[in-house]
Order: C-alpha cells, then sequence, then structure tokens
C-alpha cells in the first residue's frame, strides 16, 4: 500500500521537474483566451465603466464639502476645537451696532413743547401785577390783603417809598407795554423751571417745539433761562430805558421777583416724551448694523480661548450661512449642475485620447486601468481633505496649506509609467478640475493639480527601477510644492509654528503620493497585466531561470539573444522608443529553443548536422515549433505580455528559406510542388516599434555572424538588403514606423554590428620560446612520459603487470 502510494509521488515530482525544465507537459497552457479577448473590446462594457466612472465624480462633487459648527460652545467656557471659515461670510456685530444704537439714542436731543396757555396766563399775571401795585398804592397804610394772593406777600412787604417806585415806572404806558412785548418774547424763546438746568450737562442739546407746532433748531439746554433768568432778562431790558437814580438796585430786585412770579417757577417748557421716544427711534432705525466679513481660512473660534457673546454670534451667523449653503448642496440643481460638469470634463478627456491615443478608448483593459486610477486618486483626495480639516481644528492649521495636504499628483504619476505621459497630463488635470470643485472650486487648487501633474509625470516616466520611481516621486512633490507655495510659505513665515507645520505637510505629501504610488503600481501590475520599465528592468538580470537555462542549455543562443539585445536597445534610443522593453523582449525571444537546442545551428559544431538525415518539412516544423515552446515557457514563469508578443511577433510570417530552398530542390526533381505556407511562421506580424526592431535585430545579427571577413561596406549592404526584403515580403506592413525610423535603424544596426565585428591586429609570434611557458612545460613533460608508458603497456611487462 505504501510503495503504491510512493510510487504516485515519486512520478508527480519527477513529472514536475520535467515540466520545470520544459521537457514535458508545455503544450497543456494555452495562450489564447476567447473571454478576455471578447472583453477587451466590448464596446457595451466600455460604456457601462464610463458610465460608472461618471457616476463616481458626480457623487464626489454632490457629496457636502462644508463643514457644520458641530462644537459645542458655552459662554465663558473654553473652546474645544478651532473652527475655521469654508467660505466667505458677513455677520452682525451686535456689540457695536448695540453701542452705535445707544449712541445715537443719546445723541438725540431733548424735545420740549412750549406750554400753549403760558403766553395768556403770563399777560394776565402782569396786568394782576400792575392792578395790585396800583390799588397798593392808592393805600399805602392799609394793611388790608390784597385780593390776588399771587403778588400779596411781595407787596404787603414793600416800604412806601419802593412801592412808589415801581407805581411811578407802570403808570407809563410805554414802559406797560415793554413789558408786555418781553414777557412774550421770552415766553416764545422759552424757559426752564427753576432749578432744572442743573440737571444738565455742558452740550447737552434741547429742541424746542413752538405753539405753532414748528420745529426749532437745536441749541444747548444751559444757553435756555430759567424763570429766575427770564425775569432778570425782562427786567433788564426795560429798566435800561428809565434812570431810577440810585433806588435802581431796589427796583431791579422788586421788578425781578415779580416776574419770576408772573412766569412762573416750572417755567413754560414742558417735556415732550413722546416726541423724544420717537426721536430715538428713528436715529436707532438709522444705524445701520454693523457687518464684519469673515473670509474664507480665518479662524472663526480658536482652540482653549475663551467665548465670548461675539463669538457666540459669529459662530451662529456662520452656521445659518452653512445651513442656506447646505440646502443648495442638496438642491437638484447643484446635482445636475455636478452631473453636467462631470460630463463635460469627461467628455473632453475623452475627445482627447480618441484621437491621440485611440489604443487607450479602444482597449477596455486600459480604460479600467485609468477609470480605477481616477477613482481611487479622487477617494484619496477627499479622505485627504477631510483628514486635514480635523487635524487642522485640534491643532489650528491654516486651511490655506489643504492643497497641500492632497496627493493631486497621485494619478498622473501611475499613469506616465503605465500608459503614456499625456494620457498622465490629461487625466492629471481632470482630476485636479474635480478635486477643485469640491473645494467649492478653488483655482489655486486646479492650477497647482496641474502643474505638478505634469512635471511629476515628466520625472517619474523614464523611472528604470522601484527604488528611482519612489525617490522621483517623492522629491518631485516635495520640491514643486514647495516651489508653488512659495507665496504662502512668505506669508507664513511671520509665524514659525505655520511655517513648520507647511513643511511637514509638504513632506508628509510627498511620501504618501510616493508610497502609495508604488504600492499601487505592483498591484495594477498584478490585476491588469500592465508593464512598466521597472517591471522589465528587474527581468534583465540574467540569474532569471530561463536565462541561467538558455545560457547552460543553449548558449550560442543565449550569446546571439546578448547580440540582438544590444542592436535593439541602440536602435531604440535612436528613435527615441522604449530601449528597456526593446533590450527585455529581444533577451527572451529564442527561450523556446530551449525544447531542442541541438537542432539550431547556433548551439552546434560545424561537423554535427542533425538536420542532415532529415525531411526539410520536418527541419522546418522544428525550427518553426520554437515560438509555440517559447510562448509556452513564457506562460509557465508568467513572463509581462510584452515579452510574450516579442516571442510570438519576431518572425511574423516570414518564411524558413534554407529548408524551403531545400525542399523545392529535392522535389523538383520528383516534380512534386512544394506548398510556402508549411515554411512559414504563424505570425502574426510585429507592430510594436520594439517588437519590429527586434524581429529585424534578429535576422541582423544572423546575417552578420554568417559573414566571411565582415567590413562596415558589407554590414550596411546586407542591414539595409534585408530591410528591403521585409519590406517586399510584407513583413512590415503593420508596422508602426516611418521610412525615417527605418533609417535610423538602419543605421543604428550597422554601427553596432561594425562595433561588434571589427578586426584585431594579428599579434606577431615570438621567435625566442619561453622557458616559463606552462603549456610549453606541459608539452614537454607528456613527450617524456609517452616513451615510458608504451613501455610499461608491451606484453609481458613486470612493470604494467604490476601497475595492473
Amino acid at each position: 500500500m505504501f510503495d503504491w502510494v510512493r510510487n504516485i509521488v515519486e512520478k508527480q515530482l519527477n513529472k514536475r521537474r520535467m515540466e520545470q525544465r520544459g521537457l514535458v507537459g508545455s503544450r497543456k497552457r494555452r495562450t489564447d483566451r476567447p473571454l478576455f479577448e471578447a472583453a477587451e473590446h466590448s464596446k457595451v462594457l466600455g460604456l457601462f465603466m464610463l458610465a460608472l466612472l461618471w457616476a463616481v465624480c458626480s457623487l464626489m462633487l454632490t457629496l457636502p464639502s462644508l463643514r457644520p459648527v458641530n462644537a459645542p460652545l458655552v459662554l465663558l467656557q473654553r473652546a474645544p476645537k478651532t473652527v475655521f471659515a469654508d467660505f466667505d461670510f458677513v455677520y452682525t456685530d451686535n456689540e457695536k451696532t448695540g453701542q452705535l444704537r445707544e449712541e445715537a439714542r443719546n445723541a438725540v436731543p431733548l424735545y420740549f413743547r412750549i406750554s400753549g396757555d403760558s403766553f395768556d396766563r403770563s399777560q394776565k399775571l402782569l396786568e394782576d401785577f400792575f392792578a395790585a401795585v396800583a390799588a397798593r398804592s392808592s393805600a399805602p397804610d392799609n394793611r388790608k390783603p390784597l385780593p390776588d394772593k399771587n403778588f400779596a406777600a411781595l407787596l404787603e412787604t414793600l416800604e412806601a417809598d419802593s412801592l412808589n417806585l415801581v407805581y411811578q415806572l407802570i403808570q407809563n404806558k410805554t414802559a406797560r407795554k415793554q413789558f408786555a412785548a418781553e414777557l412774550h418774547t421770552v415766553l416764545n424763546a422759552g424757559v426752564f423751571g427753576k432749578g432744572v438746568k442743573d440737571n444738565y450737562k455742558v452740550g447737552q442739546q434741547v429742541r424746542i417745539i413752538d405753539s405753532a407746532n414748528r420745529d426749532r433748531l437745536p441749541k444747548a439746554a444751559l444757553q435756555i433761562p430759567d424763570s429766575p433768568e427770564a425775569a432778570r432778562e425782562i427786567v433788564k431790558i426795560v429798566l435800561k430805558y428809565y434812570s431810577p437814580g440810585k433806588a435802581r438796585d431796589t427796583l431791579q430786585k422788586i421788578l425781578v421777583d415779580a416776574f419770576e412770579i408772573i412766569i412762573g417757577t416750572e417755567g413754560n417748557l414742558r417735556l415732550a416724551p413722546e416726541i423724544i421716544a420717537a426721536k430715538q427711534q428713528e436715529a436707532e432705525k438709522n444705524v445701520r448694523p454693523v457687518k464684519i466679513e469673515v473670509k474664507k481660512y480665518d479662524v472663526i473660534i480658536a482652540m482653549n480661548q475663551e467665548i465670548t457673546q461675539k463669538d457666540l454670534d459669529r459662530s451662529a451667523a456662520y452656521d445659518y450661512e452653512y445651513q442656506n449653503r447646505l440646502k443648495e448642496t442638496d438642491s437638484v440643481k447643484r446635482i445636475i449642475r455636478n452631473v453636467t460638469w462631470s460630463f463635460i470634463l469627461m467628455l473632453f478627456v475623452g475627445f482627447y485620447m480618441y484621437h491621440i491615443h485611440p489604443e487607450v478608448v479602444k482597449s477596455n483593459q486600459r480604460l479600467a486601468l485609468t477609470g480605477t486610477i481616477v477613482v481611487i486618486s479622487l477617494l484619496m483626495n477627499y479622505l485627504f481633505i477631510k483628514l486635514f480639516y480635523f487635524l487642522s481644528s485640534i491643532f489650528t492649521i491654516s486651511p490655506v496649506l489643504i492643497t497641500a495636504a492632497v496627493p493631486l499628483a497621485l494619478a498622473a504619476i501611475l499613469l506616465s509609467v503605465m500608459i503614456g505621459f499625456r494620457v498622465a497630463l490629461y487625466v492629471g488635470f481632470f482630476v485636479s478640475a474635480i478635486t477643485s470643485m469640491m473645494l467649492s472650486n478653488s483655482f489655486d487648487t486646479a492650477l497647482q493639480g496641474i502643474v505638478i501633474s505634469c512635471l511629476a509625470a515628466i520625472v517619474v516616466r523614464r523611472s528604470t527601477h522601484y527604488r528611482v520611481f519612489f525617490i522621483r516621486s517623492f522629491l518631485i512633490v516635495f520640491f514643486l510644492f514647495w516651489l508653488l507655495d512659495f507665496g504662502e510659505l512668505w506669508h507664513l513665515n511671520s509665524s514659525p509654528e505655520m511655517f513648520a507645520w507647511a513643511i511637514g505637510m509638504f513632506f508628509f505629501n510627498a511620501f504618501v503620493t510616493a508610497t502609495s504610488a508604488l504600492i499601487l503600481v505592483f498591484i495594477f501590475e498584478l490585476l491588469f497585466g500592465v508593464t512598466t520599465d521597472m517591471a522589465l528592468f528587474t527581468l534583465c538580470d540574467y540569474n532569471h531561470p530561463l536565462l541561467r537555462r538558455l545560457e547552460l542549455e543553449a548558449p550560442g543562443t543565449f550569446y546571439h539573444s546578448l547580440m540582438v539585445a544590444s542592436l535593439a536597445e541602440y536602435a531604440a534610443k535612436a528613435i527615441k522608443a522604449n530601449p528597456i522593453k526593446a533590450r527585455v523582449g529581444a533577451i527572451f525571444h529564442d527561450i523556446g529553443k530551449l525544447a531542442k537546442p541541438e537542432y539550431f545551428i547556433e548551439n552546434t559544431s560545424e561537423s554535427e548536422d542533425k538536420h542532415a538525415d532529415l525531411h526539410p518539412r520536418m527541419s522546418s516544423l522544428i525550427i518553426l515549433n520554437h515560438v509555440k515552446e517559447g510562448l509556452d515557457l513564457a506562460l509557465k514563469y508568467k513572463l509581462r505580455k510584452v515579452i510574450r508578443d516579442a516571442i510570438q511577433q519576431h518572425h511574423g510570417t516570414d518564411i524558413v528559406y534554407y529548408f524551403y530552398k531545400r525542399a523545392l530542390d529535392e522535389n523538383r526533381e520528383k516534380g512534386l510542388p512544394v506548398d510556402d505556407s508549411e515554411y512559414r511562421y504563424q505570425g502574426p506580424l510585429p507592430v510594436e516599434k520594439e517588437i519590429v526592431i527586434i524581429s529585424l535585430a534578429d535576422a541582423c545579427e544572423a546575417a552578420a555572424r554568417a559573414m566571411v571577413k565582415p567590413t562596415p561596406n558589407k554590414i550596411e549592404a546586407m542591414v539595409g538588403e534585408i530591410i528591403r526584403k521585409r519590406l517586399r515580403d510584407g513583413q512590415l506592413d503593420h508596422a508602426a514606423l516611418t521610412i525615417a525610423e527605418l533609417t535610423k535603424i538602419k543605421d543604428s544596426f550597422t554601427k553596432t554590428l561594425t562595433t561588434m565585428s571589427h578586426s584585431r591586429i594579428a599579434y606577431p609570434q615570438s621567435e625566442v620560446e619561453d622557458e616559463d611557458d606552462l603549456f610549453v612545460a606541459a608539452q614537454r613533460q607528456a613527450a617524456a612520459a609517452a616513451p615510458a608508458a608504451e613501455s610499461d603497456a608491451a606484453p609481458g611487462g613486470s612493470t604494467g603487470a604490476a601497475a595492473g
């Protein structure tokens, strides 16, 4: 039982070893994948991927890019985080507005209305005063109280002389009219009550509304007389026309006291509170609210600051504006706008690619690769924007640096090494435009993204090693952000902390971009089967198992492949094709000869000819079969598609002319026809520049090796003839080459083959034999030992018997 199991295991292990050596089992691998080929060129699948990309871009634009003020703010407490403004807005400073309105209220003058009955009352009291004086003067000795109580106290205390002075004055009709006129004038100007002026400060303005309801011009309150001042003014004006003599002061005092009673202690000005209130309200309305403009990225609330009422007002205004914009964000109009802009950008980039890079649009694999890179880039940009907002609210990082936190160059870096520079440029523009719209149409972000994508793609597109790719990606992104954000750095130089944050953001962005690009390159090479120069460069290592086998089992083919690789590399450089792709394809193009290396002339000596006893058809099958064997080995060792294409196409549909000619010669005597299709390779014809170069280099190197005494002229003629023959035979019908490029390839081949085949100077032999020459010494020793060996080998030799 155990022996049976052991035999099965050993048989399987032996079979595995033989498969690894390529001796058996290679035909089980199929090179055709019909499902993959159908998906590659399916228009329905291509349109579906474009529609999916359109939907993702529209969704990214529709997602709310604004942040609400979600930090709880309490008056007189510390702010838990920093809040920056995501947009420009204006809010009302209630505190300042209140101060201005209070100042406007206080600036409103006091309104007083002249009492309408003050004129009649005062005139009546003036007449009563005249009558009382006349009555008292007619009976000076009669101390009976006067009927008029207003002046009784004043007149009853007067001496007869004083009373007589007053009486004489009022008997003058002119004086009486003057008293009445001046009283009316003073009352019409307005008189405060006694002691009222003490309540007002210097500069206090008042306005008087007269009996006709007219608003007079404002004047200082202290300029308006109160009742004692008004009385003195009336008396002074009237008495200046009269000369009572030494009794002037006595008369003036009596008259002043009398007019104080006539005017009244309350005066005739009455405060008008309803007018004052109306004027104050009007003044408040005329005060415009104090508006404070907050620019985008300004600090609304700083972390750990004490919250004031002004901070609460500013935060409330920002939240209100945010809610209004959020309604606009959720509106159908904005969604339609985002969908339209996404479609326009995709149409623009797609139109460019269709005319400049049709192979990208017509290949669903490349289309899927490009779309996947775009989606990943947009998602990363969105996530890093949110991460920056979170960190900026904690560490108070200025949002001016938000562009430095977004890996804008990622898509361009990836596509430049996977598809090409121009595709990377336009996709970088597309990603930058979408990202700028995510950041509320930031023109700076779009411009920086385009510049960074362009320059980063130029720098990394020729990377030949993963380490070089990482270093170039890191350095170009870091220094480009440094240069493009120089203005912000200069502005932030006054704040060392912000300057340090800026440098840190540049470093972080460069590191994330380079690391993500390196990881995604590995992933996309596996998922989409794309081949980068970095992946091809690793295959240039001669320690690859297939190359080691080729060197040991088919050394002639190995060195032929190396020569072809050198020819192809220099020719590719001459026409600005991909030299690494040409070199790697040339190194592996003949690995199919490992199946039967002894049947190829470069691996055998001149005396050994495996084809001598074979029919020409059988020999041609062996030769033709090395292409199929090479494809099987390439699939087994998981070589890149570009290498498999080089193996399959490097002979095109060329004919194995040597055996075809031999078949013609043999069948001519028998009169049998020979079908040349049986002696031709299955193709297909080479298309890409590098594979065409490999095909021509393969033929030229083999022909140059067969030349006798090659010279530059012979080599040039031979290369030109091979190229012309390929043109006549239609082998270059599908080649993506121009005649000018073929001329450069011919010149490059000629120069390289001439260098490889140059002759050397014949060194003269020395006439004196070198005694120290090891070879001469060995020959002498062998010659000396030969007779002894012959004698020992003679019949009956004792020495030989003993030795035996």
